[in-house]
């Protein structure tokens, strides 16, 4: 017999997060949903998710566009992403030797690469659901832009959570012309991404009760 848990797993699994920081990873995770995915922990921004979607994610995560961000992040300059990783820096200067580093980078390229296949699978599956947020609220026409950038790929929805203050508006989703609308009370601070708003949960099960589009 399929668990609560099991059922809730099952559905937060359905959605994608890209961006703009871990806040919706944070939410999966609430859910038991640990999923790998491109830009689950990634820091990005709207703008650079289409930038990427656009290029194939060409040069994703090459060794040259990296330079150190937090002392466990690195910043990659072709999309302005900010990846985890285990090339350690401190005070914005790598710890080890550039051949260290290469060693460590190897392994991390290859789960890049892993997971640009599996978003572009994703991308492809009428079920998946992309989920895009940014704490000043990602406006309209970059939320198009960005739908339309995912378009070439497959079926998949948007779905750009924003924060409101209307409370006929809290905890539904519309649909705008190319994507869908979701609204929550407050979006996390970026200092506690963690902290997220439990209005989250009917959010998503506003979405999922949407049906799949059709061809």
């Amino acid at each position: 017999m399929t668990t609560i848990l099991e059922k809730r797993l099952m559905n937060t699994e359905r959605f994608e997060n890209i961006g703009d920081n871990c806040e919706f990873g944070f939410v999966k995770r609430a859910h038991g949903d640990e999923s790998g995915g491109l830009l689950r922990w990634v820091l990005s921004s709207p703008e650079g998710v289409i930038k990427a979607l656009q290029n194939r994610f060409e040069e994703l995560y090459a060794f040259e566009n990296l330079s150190p961000s937090w002392d466990n992040m690195v910043s990659d300059s072709k999309y302005g992403f900010f990846f985890h990783t285990k090339m350690f820096s401190k005070n914005l200067q790598w710890v080890e030797t550039e051949e260290v580093r290469r060693e460590i980078y190897k392994n991390e390229k290859e789960k890049v690469d892993y997971l640009v296949g599996k978003f572009f699978q994703r991308l492809a599956d009428p079920s998946v659901i992309l989920v895009c947020k940014r704490n000043d609220n990602v406006p309209h026409d970059v939320a198009e832009e960005l739908a339309q950038a995912i378009e070439p790929y497959g079926p998949a929805r948007l779905l750009v959570v924003r924060h409101t203050e209307d409370p006929d508006l809290v905890g539904h989703v519309r649909q705008e012309q190319l994507y869908l609308a979701g609204y929550l009370d407050h979006l996390a601070p970026y200092s506690q991404s963690d902290q997220f708003s439990p209005v989250w949960e009917r959010v998503l099960s506003e979405a999922l009760a949407l049906p799949f589009p059709t061809p």
